[in-house]
């Protein structure tokens, strides 16, 4: 059994037990000294009325300072624990409830969300918690939670839940949800969290253990997971790309899983029409395997040229809506230009790149997505660049300050740049000008051979963009089959100005670097593809092996990569996206919500581009300005991410370390009752020290007007004062004899002086 406060610092207000004792002591009468007449039996009873006096005196006192201490107790709210039929009553406590209102809480079973069980559990905890206790809710969707007035409001609170695309990972509502607990001045504080205890919850989570807690706190997790779901799903789509020359197909892989027996059900692409109403383009039946992951792909051809939305949907219903489909955008135009400048003869040192980026077929058949055009590195200053796009130098010679600077200038207005360094490259002094590292974000400083050692391309990592093409295959590319005698040592600068490695050789000096200038990038190789396959000094065989395959993707990714503007086509939802209207003469454009809302935006005056931050609806954004001919119509999509569709529960082991060490999980409205009584048992004694204050109170006005209460009737007294029966009198001494002065000495055969208090 023990005994808290809920309010320790009005404890103080025990002092005021002082009080009566100093007023006691202040007016205490002192004794009058007077001269009695020989009055023999007056001394006996005087000192037996002091000693009664004297008791009911303290008996009063007492009364009056049990009133003041158990008033302060009251004040003090003092709490008892663990006592038994006093803790029946449970005090008031701080409680915030957390709910995880992710997509994959739309989950439904029994014809019932993950979502409608929380709260239904919700609203029995509201049942089980103390009436006067304070209540806080917070989810995942984001926003500012703090205490309510009352129970009433956050029940209502929790009644207006609803399924939104995450702000914040569940960890971190918990995490505010902690913090916001140690906010409230009540000494027991009280997290609730309410989960599906999937797989989604807890990505990339840090459990927190129940001995890391904050004193006076406790955890309960509640779940209300699903056990027998069925569901099909589209995980995610690759684009072949998302910006296509016109004649391109576009290339779409969606990834399927399916959780519940085998079926057979159908996925279609749709795109958006001029009406924006959707317009099924391709269907494909698909044979869903249980707990299988597959693919699907379609091939889209006779794209418009313009900025092309549309969706991948599943055909059909099943228990979870959100990932029955996936949205995309596409930017569709003519071929990008691209200017390659190799050593003379550039027809023969650039075919290489320019047969990779732009085949002759697919140029005759308009389906090309990049056009080339060769010319000497000698003739690279006198040449227009303006409609190019790009410019790639293969095995450049050391060019002029003047040259390195007007093509700075030009990649810092959003083009792109990819320089294939070589041996023309001569000696790193006459290379590395000022304005060439200014350029590359570094300079060469050797040439590093490894003959008779095997190296080539081998990238640690495909998360870049200009090597995620290589994902599909991963391991089985041949890098060996296509080796690297010989290429640059190259340092990066210093500081912003620095290219960062994106790729390297197997010997661990960088191979690909990119650097960004301006609102252009530039790509830096660090050996030649200009050499050609019996030449005895080749640095190497990346265009020259047997099938080089991952020469021609690499080639064309590295291009897209720097020439890619920096829009955001398509997005995760919550994620802020920038679309490059190229233009700076429009003050706002209109967005067209997946809602069907429309809503303006700025337009950055300096750069050309929108920024949309209100990205938490799925779906097709359509940015509008103008007509026809002078306008301009844009566009992004934003989809879910994986975990917040990822609602396979945690089991056994996982599920334990996932929720932390100690702390305990409730799945029905019986383990929500038997936690919380078990967690929280106390009664409050207010009631209790107010009642015991009245009594004392009580008391003290009884014994005040037992002990000073007036007398009605005196017994007469005597001459001698003495009653009749020869007992003093209370009414005092009797008169001095007449001509006798109080202050006059006594006779002799008179008694002594008598002290006697009133």
């Amino acid at each position: 059994m023990g005994v808290s406060f809920l309010a320790p610092m009005l404890l103080g207000g025990a002092a005021m037990v002082a009080v009566p004792v100093v007023l006691h002591l202040m007016m205490r009468q002192k004794p009058v000294k007077r001269d009695f007449p020989a009055l023999r039996f007056l001394k006996a009873k005087a000192n037996a009325n002091r000693r009664r006096l004297r008791l009911n005196h303290l008996l009063l006192l007492a009364a009056r300072m049990a009133a003041l201490a158990m008033l302060a107790l009251a004040m003090a709210r003092p709490v008892l624990r663990n006592a038994g039929w006093l803790a029946d009553a449970e005090g008031p406590v701080a409680a915030v409830l957390v709910f995880d209102t992710a997509p994959r809480m739309e989950l439904r079973e029994a014809n019932r969300t993950r979502l409608d069980q929380a709260v239904s559990l919700a609203r029995t905890l509201f049942e089980k918690l103390p009436p006067a206790s304070s209540v806080a809710v917070s989810d995942t969707s984001g926003g500012t939670a703090t205490f309510f007035p009352s129970m009433a409001a956050a029940a209502a609170r929790v009644d207006r839940l609803t399924i939104a695309t995450p702000a914040v990972p569940l960890a971190t509502a918990v995490a505010e949800g902690l913090r916001l607990l140690q906010t409230s001045e009540l000494a027991r504080r009280e997290l609730y969290v309410f989960t599906d205890c999937s797989r989604g919850a807890f990505a990339g989570t840090t459990p927190i253990a129940a001995d890391d807690l904050p004193a006076g706190t406790s955890l309960l997790w509640i779940d209300v997971g699903a056990t027998t779901a069925h569901n099909f799903a589209i995980d995610a789509i690759d684009l072949s790309a998302d910006r296509l020359a016109v004649g391109t197909p576009l290339v779409i892989n969606a990834a399927t899983s399916r959780i519940g027996p085998a079926a057979t059900r159908g996925v279609a692409v749709e795109l958006v029409d001029a009406n924006g109403r959707f317009v099924r383009r391709a269907v494909k039946p698909v044979a869903w395997k249980p707990a299988a992951a597959g693919e699907v792909s379609f091939e889209i051809t006779g794209l418009e040229p313009g900025t092309r939305q549309g969706r991948v949907v599943i055909d059909g219903n099943d228990d979870l809506p959100a990932d029955d489909v996936r949205y995309f955008t596409v930017d569709v135009g003519a071929p990008s230009r691209v200017l390659v400048a190799g050593p003379a003869p550039a027809a023969r040192s650039g075919m290489f790149v320019a047969e990779a980026i732009a085949p002759a077929a697919l140029k005759k058949a308009g389906r090309s997505r990049f056009d080339a055009e060769i010319i000497d590195a000698e003739r690279l200053e006198a040449t227009a660049w303006d409609g190019f796009e790009a410019i790639v130098l293969v095995d450049p010679p050391p060019l002029s300050p003047r040259t390195w600077d007007q093509l700075r200038e030009w990649v810092t207005a959003g083009r792109g740049l990819v320089v294939w360094l070589g041996p023309r490259a001569g000696s790193p002094e006459r290379f590395n000008t000022e304005s060439a590292r200014q350029l590359l974000g570094g300079g060469i400083v050797r040439v590093w051979r490894t003959p008779g050692e095997a190296n080539y391309f081998s990238p640690t990592a495909l998360d870049h963009p200009m090597l995620a093409a290589f994902r599909r295959v991963g391991d089985a590319v041949p890098w060996q089959d296509f080796p690297v005698e010989r290429h640059w040592e190259f340092a990066p600068g210093d500081g912003e100005a620095a290219a960062v490695p994106v790729a390297s050789f197997r010997n661990g000096l960088p191979a690909i670097l990119e650097h960004q200038v301006g609102q252009g990038t530039v790509v830096v190789v660090t050996t030649p593809a200009s050499q050609a396959a019996g030449d005895p000094d080749a640095w190497n065989q990346l265009a020259t092996g047997f099938e080089p395959w991952p020469f021609v993707i690499l080639a064309n990714e590295m291009l897209l990569h720097a020439i890619d503007t920096p829009d955001d086509r398509n997005i995760t939802a919550g994620q802020p996206a920038v679309v490059s209207i190229g233009r700076t003469d429009i003050a706002t454009v209109f967005m067209r919500t997946p809602a069907g809302d429309e809503l303006p935006v700025a337009v950055d005056p300096r750069r050309g581009t929108v920024s949309v931050t209100a990205t938490q609806a799925v779906g097709n954004y359509a940015l509008r300005s103008g007509g026809e001919a002078a306008g301009f119509s844009k566009g992004f999509s934003a989809n879910l991410a994986a975990a917040a569709t990822d609602f396979p529960r945690l089991a056994g082991d996982q599920l334990t370390a996932a929720l932390g060490a100690g702390n305990r999980l409730a799945r029905t409205e019986n383990d929500l009752v038997r936690d919380v009584d078990l967690g929280r048992v106390g009664a409050e004694l207010f009631g209790w020290l107010i009642l015991l204050a009245a009594v004392a109170m009580a008391a003290d006005w009884m014994l005040a007007n037992r002990f000073y209460a007036p007398l009605e009737t005196a017994p007469a007294a005597s001459a001698s004062g003495f009653g009749a029966e020869g007992e003093p009198t209370s009414d005092g001494p009797p008169p001095l004899p007449r001509g006798r002065s109080a202050s006059a000495p006594l006779r002799a055969e008179d008694e002594t002086m008598h002290e006697v208090a009133p």
